[in-house]
């Protein structure tokens, strides 16, 4: 493909994403959708471009996109909002992730020639719900500031699920032997120092970050150093996602916390998170990453066998069958009854199946192929039928809303003009 067409495509790309955007006040389908279709159009359906074409580059893309999102979105949650959310999501993350597991194992072995351990991998990697997915879709819907926290830290936990027990049952494929301990051990040592790392490196960079701003062309410094902290976490085998959640939810609420006591004490003045300026600057680069990241996911998908894809389809419409229960039991009278609606449809899968499913196949097992046609099949349809089911409340909350403005309007009538509504009026 000549490179001119290419750079015109990229450039065309962010226009439409403005549209898109523009067109979801308008009738709700999410961005995420449309650019997922473009992607699918002039990848698998026309063959234009092909996941060959990026190589390894691909990998180093994703990773790049998840990496700014989940900084970018740390940085925009409020302390107080994640204190009174992070038990129902982490409760929410294991209780979505059991049941899916169960689901898969009972469809998966028993229509598929995979067996139990097998179709346990497939559970475990489709058992959350994507970051990369979930947070544009969050900003567009505009949900509470609580809602919206629930969701993303939901998202960013069941990453760290997914990977961890994923990778372990991997483990478990190839040496004929699942080991529980060692997947629970893997996994709160993975969650709890990446943490901490992630912690740390926050209130390391807050003192810094004011002096780099003196620096020319700086803005960048940030990203830069947030790179940096996600390289060095998956080097010790830990989670990288979870140290640059939590190194944005620092730098989104030093300026707040320095005014306590304890900064106060200890003298740890001057500290500064990011301003205004960097959190439109990132919220910017965002934009940009994940219009060329669901493009190049519609790219990457892989259409296979026509009954695994029925079977995959069948397993998403049995998680979201799930998820409303689930969803009630975390939700009270604080939140709406179409933010409700709208978590209870919230589980689109996307990067943590769409990379770990070619794995098998890579590896040689035997059912390779069934994994990662399942695992593609999973995340197409989950985050059609989740864009489809936004649309669907989006169109039904509007006509509520207009219900309930004929109605505002026909009583603000009777009441100026009791007598026209009256059966005995004129």
């Amino acid at each position: 493909m000549d490179t001119f067409f290419i750079i015109i495509a990229l450039g065309l790309l962010i226009f439409f994403s403005h549209l898109f955007n523009e067109l979801f006040d308008r009738t709700k389908i999410p961005n995420v959708l449309l650019l997922l279709l473009i992607g699918i159009i002039i990848g698998p359906v026309s063959g234009i471009i092909t996941q060959d074409f990026f190589g390894s580059l691909g990998q180093v893309f994703t990773t790049i996109t998840l990496i700014i999102i989940l900084f970018e979105s740390g940085a925009s949650l409020k302390l107080g909002i994640i204190r009174k959310t992070l038990a129902s999501s982490l409760l929410l993350t294991v209780l979505n992730f059991i049941i899916t597991v169960t689901i898969a194992v009972a469809v998966v072995s028993t229509l598929t020639p995979l067996n139990i351990v097998e179709a346990s991998f497939v559970g475990a990697i489709i058992g959350g719900t994507s970051s990369a997915v979930v947070i544009p879709m969050v900003r567009q819907l505009k949900l509470s500031d609580k809602g919206s926290s629930l969701l993303i830290l939901e998202s960013a936990l069941s990453d760290v699920l997914c990977l961890v027990v994923g990778l372990a049952l991997l483990d478990g494929i190839a040496e004929g032997m699942v080991s529980m301990g060692k997947i629970l051990s893997n996994m709160w040592k993975g969650f709890l120092f990446a943490l901490l790392i992630g912690l740390l490196a926050g209130v390391i960079w807050s003192f810094f970050i004011r002096s780099m701003r003196s620096l020319k062309n700086s803005m960048f410094t940030t990203l830069a150093f947030t790179f940096v902290l996600y390289g060095i976490v998956e080097s010790l085998s830990f989670n990288g996602g979870i140290s640059v959640l939590a190194f944005g939810i620092v730098l989104g609420n030093i300026d707040g916390l320095s005014d306590r006591p304890l900064f106060r004490k200890l003298e740890l003045k001057p500290v500064s998170g990011v301003n205004e300026n960097e959190r439109n600057f990132f919220s910017e680069i965002v934009f940009v990453m994940q219009t060329y990241f669901f493009v190049y996911v519609g790219i990457s998908l892989q259409f296979g066998s026509l009954k695994i894809y029925a079977i995959g389809l069948m397993l998403i419409l049995l998680i979201m069958a799930s998820r409303p229960f689930i969803i009630k039991l975390f939700t009270r009278k604080d939140y709406s009854a179409s933010e409700v609606a709208i978590m209870s449809v919230m589980t689109p899968k996307g990067l943590v199946p769409a990379i770990l499913a070619s794995i098998p196949l890579q590896m040689g097992f035997t059912g390779g192929e069934v994994i990662m046609d399942l695992g593609y099949s999973v995340v197409l349809f989950s985050i059609i039928l989740c864009s489809a089911l936004v649309i669907f409340i989006g169109k039904k909350k509007e006509m509520k809303v207009e219900l309930g403005d004929i109605i505002t309007e026909m009583e603000s009538i009777a009441g100026d003009n009791p007598d026209e509504l009256s059966p005995g009026g004129d």
